[in-house]
């Protein structure tokens, strides 16, 4: 059994598409559940999301990554996949990963993220994130929250996600490449395609970038990490960093 698991929040808009996608696969419906973590919404998320899940959770924990993790404590399945309620799937997406984890015995599958609203923000986010692929050098992957797949144990034996936000992929990446023993395999099948409007400035993307790393690796403080920065030029916000 595969469990698709996505945090939603007033995604009346996308998620409708998202589901219909996501149903449209070529493992046999009866081989996967979709979960909708709700954290809240104040629209008709939930309406949208029970025309196609399987299972609706009221989020009980902080955070996108707490949304995760309350979605993967429902799921039912030996393998959990983590994405997002404004992406959009190939239709033998899961094949993909079922493949990867199970036939070919990886513990973590994961693929491209692409936009499907291509802006030159998003190219220049896209750019960057190409450069990710270096560190697989290191045997470092970074995953990215909307395409990630990995066995049920492999999640447990890390303590699948945390409660914050900001940097929940990176910190779930750190962690399980300090694990040492786990196998990943990067695979361009298993590409999605997402919305560019989280980039619209990126500025405000880059603000959120150092800001998330300032904390992540330097205070440490996990609670800021659960909150975007507040008004703050990303002059200062380097000054912090190199200070």
């Amino acid at each position: 059994m595969i469990s698709v698991i996505i945090p939603a929040l007033n995604e009346q808009k996308y998620l409708g598409r998202c589901l219909s996608s996501l149903i449209r696969q070529t493992v046999k419906r009866n081989r996967y559940e979709i979960i909708v973590v709700d954290g809240g919404s104040l629209d008709r998320t939930d309406e949208v999301a029970g025309e196609f899940a399987d299972v609706i959770v009221p989020q009980k924990r902080s955070g996108i990554g707490g949304a995760r993790a309350d979605g993967a404590e429902a799921a039912q399945g030996d393998l959990l996949v983590f994405t997002d309620a404004d992406t959009l799937f190939r239709k033998d997406w899961l094949e993909v990963i079922q493949e990867n984890l199970v036939d070919k015995r990886y513990d973590v599958s994961f693929g491209p993220v692409l936009f499907y609203d291509r802006t030159p923000q998003s190219d220049l986010v896209q750019l960057w994130r190409a450069q990710y692929k270096f560190f697989h050098i290191f045997r470092f992957y970074r995953l990215i929250g909307s395409n990630i797949a990995l066995k049920r144990d492999t999640y447990d034996r890390i303590g699948g996600h945390q409660d914050i936000s900001i940097l929940e992929d990176y910190d779930l990446s750190v962690r399980l490449f300090k694990e040492g023993t786990i196998s990943f395999r990067y695979d361009p099948r298993q590409t999605v395609f997402t919305s560019s409007r989280r980039f619209n400035s990126l500025s405000s993307y880059l603000k959120i970038y150092l800001y998330g790393y300032y904390h992540y690796s330097v205070t440490k403080d996990r609670e800021k990490l659960l909150q975007y920065p507040p008004p703050v030029s990303v002059e200062r916000m380097l000054g912090k960093i190199r200070g």
